[in-house]
């Protein structure tokens, strides 16, 4: 996928928006797709976006032939997170079989009966589905791939499921904590009477700001506020970095990383400054912070995770996909000619930040 082709994309769905909101009709303005696409000179590059070989290798190494995406890292399980990466992968790389695939697989095995929300993990080992939770990061990022394939390929139906999937985010998922608005991992379990556990990486901007276009009278842009307030307010450590997890307390609002959960910056807050660069929304405070982790570790030292309590660091150094997000967060498109490869992530969660990392750098118009 070229810089060109990505940028096209970013400006089409622009275009397309622009008239969706002005006219309120999806299924006549999908039908200016083709135009559209033909005006920016995109049908050709379109089509090549198939053919993209880092897709190709996440494909052949992630995703089974029933459309199930396995986290190659956690004993094969699969989860709505996996599936709303792959979702979004292959509409972004103009892959319908795939998309296809990976949605019926998603529909049938994961999708709740009572609603549009979607069990958040998948076991190998009867039976598949023991918790019906959900996880807002994969309806959020579901949500976004359908929205986008609705764009890209014209189809209406995708437009109303996502439309449906953040409905009900909206109202099963977020809850008022004093002064707050914030976004629950799940609609079980993490409101709490004394508290309310939430999870800052769950914060995927991007796709928020994509659900307060489809939701306009929806929570989406108070998230969005009130998410990069509480990034520049959770902030520990000799590093000063957000958590993984991190408790508000209902009373007194204070905020301070959650009981039992490690103290650290890890494997979910690695997407914080992703999510953030990506919506253009990046504090400068926190770009400081990579920076200085960066310069003190070396970007091919960075640790897999960071203890906010005592400094004390992984004693192994982080997967290539971290690499990628730092490098993005720190250079944005700059960083794009020198992005690892997938080919250099041993499992699925790396290469999944590496192909977000590649994605949103050659968004960044």
């Amino acid at each position: 996928m070229t810089q060109s082709t990505a940028v096209t994309l970013a400006q089409l769905e622009r275009s397309l928006m622009r008239r969706l909101q002005a006219r309120r009709h999806f299924c006549r303005d999908s039908l200016a797709l083709s135009a559209l696409f033909a005006g920016l000179g995109a049908t050709k590059a379109s089509a090549s976006m198939q053919l993209d070989p880092d897709w190709e290798l996440y494909k052949s190494r992630y995703l089974q032939p029933d459309g199930r995406i396995v986290d190659t890292g956690n004993n094969g399980i699969s989860h709505s997170e996996g599936q709303g990466y792959g979702l979004f992968f292959a509409s972004t790389f103009n892959d319908r079989s795939a998309f296809d695939t990976m949605w019926t697989w998603t529909q049938e095995t994961l999708k709740h009966k009572d609603g549009n929300l979607h069990s958040w993990r998948w076991t190998p080992s009867t039976p598949h589905i023991t918790d019906t939770n959900n996880a807002s990061d994969g309806d959020l990022m579901i949500a976004w791939a359908l929205r986008r394939a609705a764009i890209l390929w014209g189809r209406e139906d995708y437009a109303q499921q996502a439309r449906a999937i953040i409905k009900d985010l909206g109202q099963k998922c977020v809850r008022k904590v004093g002064s707050r608005v914030v976004l629950l991992p799940g609609a079980k379990g993490f409101d709490r009477s004394k508290n309310v556990v939430i999870n800052l990486s769950y914060y995927n901007i991007p796709a928020m700001q994509r659900a307060a276009r489809l939701d306009p009278s929806g929570p989406w842009v108070g998230l969005i506020d009130s998410g990069q307030q509480l990034v520049q307010s959770s902030r520990f450590g000799l590093w000063g970095l957000p958590p993984d997890w991190l408790s508000i307390d209902r009373r007194s609002e204070r905020i301070f990383p959650a009981s039992g959960f490690p103290p650290r910056f890890s494997y979910d807050a690695i997407r914080i400054p992703l999510y953030l660069k990506w919506a253009n929304h990046m504090p400068a405070s926190l770009t400081q912070s990579l920076y200085a982790v960066s310069q003190n570790y070396t970007m091919n030292g960075l640790p897999g995770w960071i203890d906010l309590k005592t400094g004390e660091r992984s004693n192994y150094n982080a997967p290539s996909g971290f690499k990628a997000v730092f490098m993005f967060a720190l250079s944005g498109l700059d960083a794009l000619p020198n992005l690892p490869s997938i080919k250099e992530s041993g499992d699925y969660y790396s290469a999944s930040l590496t192909l977000q990392a590649r994605i949103a750098a050659m968004e960044m118009v």
